[in-house]
C-alpha cells in the first residue's frame, strides 16, 4: 500500500455513497447511507498505508494507484 492524498480518499468515499457523520477532533468519521459500518479517517494531508489497508478490507475495489 502507498501513502495517498487525503483529498483522493475523501473523493473515493463520497463516490461510494459514504458521508461524514461526525467531524470532531483529529478524525472525520464516515459511514454508508444505511449506517452499517463506520470508518475513522485522520485529518492529515496524506493518508498512511495502514489506513489504506483498512479501506481495502471494506472496499476490495480501491484504485490501483493506492496499492
Amino acid at each position: 500500500m502507498k501513502t495517498t492524498k487525503t483529498k483522493e480518499v475523501t473523493k473515493f468515499l463520497t463516490a461510494q455513497g459514504w458521508s461524514v457523520i461526525r467531524s470532531q477532533g483529529p478524525h472525520d468519521v464516515w459511514a454508508p447511507p444505511d449506517g452499517s459500518k463506520v470508518f475513522a479517517l485522520p485529518r492529515h494531508k496524506e493518508t498512511s498505508p495502514g489506513i489504506i489497508r483498512q479501506l481495502s478490507k471494506i472496499f476490495p475495489q480501491i484504485p490501483r494507484s493506492w496499492k
